[in-house]
Parts: C-alpha cells; structure tokens; sequence
C-alpha cells in the first residue's frame, strides 16, 4: 500500500501505560470508519448484508419478511365501512389483536380503530356505539408491503409506538396484519444474542 493511517496514540488510558485501552478504541474507531466509507462507495446494501452473510444475526435479521410473520386469512379482524360500532368492537374482541380494520367492497383498506381510539371515545360525551366507523377510525394509517424485511417494520413501529400494522398490496387491498408480538415472538430477533 502507498497510504499510512496513523492511529497512534500517545499513551494508554490505563494507568500504568501498558494495557491496550486508548489504541484499541482508536483501532476500533478507524475500523468502523473505513467500513462505513467502503459501505457507501461500493453501494452495500441491508440485501448484500443478506446474501454475503445468511448464517449471521444480521442476515438472519434481514431474511424474514412480513409476509414470513403476518396473519392472514380469518385472523385479520376486518369489518366493512357499513358495519356498527358494535360490530366493529365485536371484531376486536373476537381477535383479541386491540385492533379492527375497516374495509372497502373490494377489500381496498378505508382505515383502522385501535383499543387507543376507542378509550378517546369512551372519555367523550357521546356513547361509542352511537358513533359511527368513520368518527373513530384512523383513515389512513400507516402500512407496509408484504416483502418488506421484518426488521424494518419493526423499527417502524418501534418509532410511531404501532403495535399493530395492516398490510396491504399496491392497490391498497388488505393482505393480512402483523402484530409486534408476531415479529419478537419468531426468535429472529434476540435481545441477549443467545
């Protein structure tokens, strides 16, 4: 090579000055800056990640997608716009994810109600079963594809504090949900890396 990265340092945190402390930080620190400056040169991406590296926590992390976790089928809680508030609660209750989406005739999502948005009701002064579905419901909540990695979709409900997430295709048709609990509880994703 014709280029020296000095990382020296001119002492050791330690206080004798002998025990590797200050240049294995420095070490370290030049490491990860020349990883990150080779990710963003060859244009490394989380699906690179993936392919060099399946048999690691990282690749095992990017491997699932949410089509892998969501429900499907009966075990999406779904009632059409039409439905009653007492229906709508019915639903919630009959899937137990505190969770109902609200659907369109061709299944397109109009929007979701949360056990969140019912406590709101409950501490206004109309009655909820004499309100209507689109006096609660969130009308377009936040939703994600079928092929997008779980990680992802965890840090996006990590971020906007979401438990639940429907998931729909291009056109907006309901595909399934995916619960939080369905992501941790996949084992992919370890908190003491065991």
């Amino acid at each position: 090579s014709d280029l020296i990265i000095d990382v020296g340092v001119a002492e050791e945190a330690c206080p004798m000055g002998i025990v590797p402390t200050a240049s294995t930080t420095a070490m370290l620190a030049m490491g990860d800056a020349l990883a990150v400056v080779l990710i963003n040169k060859k244009h490394f991406k989380s699906s690179d990640f993936k392919r060099y590296h399946p048999g690691g926590m990282l690749g095992q992390r990017l491997s699932m997608s949410v089509s892998d976790m969501m429900l499907t089928g009966n075990a999406v809680p779904v009632v059409p716009e039409s439905a009653t508030m007492r229906e709508a609660i019915a639903e919630i209750d009959r899937i137990g994810l505190g969770v109902v989406l609200i659907v369109k005739p061709d299944n397109r999502l109009a929007g979701i109600i949360t056990d969140g948005d019912l406590r709101r009701c409950i501490a206004g002064e109309k009655p909820v079963v004499q309100l209507g579905i689109e006096e609660v419901m969130t009308s377009e909540p936040r939703t994600l594809g079928i092929e997008v990695p779980a990680y992802d979709a965890l840090n996006l409900m990590e971020k906007y504090e979401i438990t639940v997430l429907p998931i729909t295709d291009d056109d907006g048709k309901i595909r399934g949900v995916l619960h939080l609990h369905d992501i941790l509880g996949k084992g992919e994703f370890k908190f003491n890396g065991n």
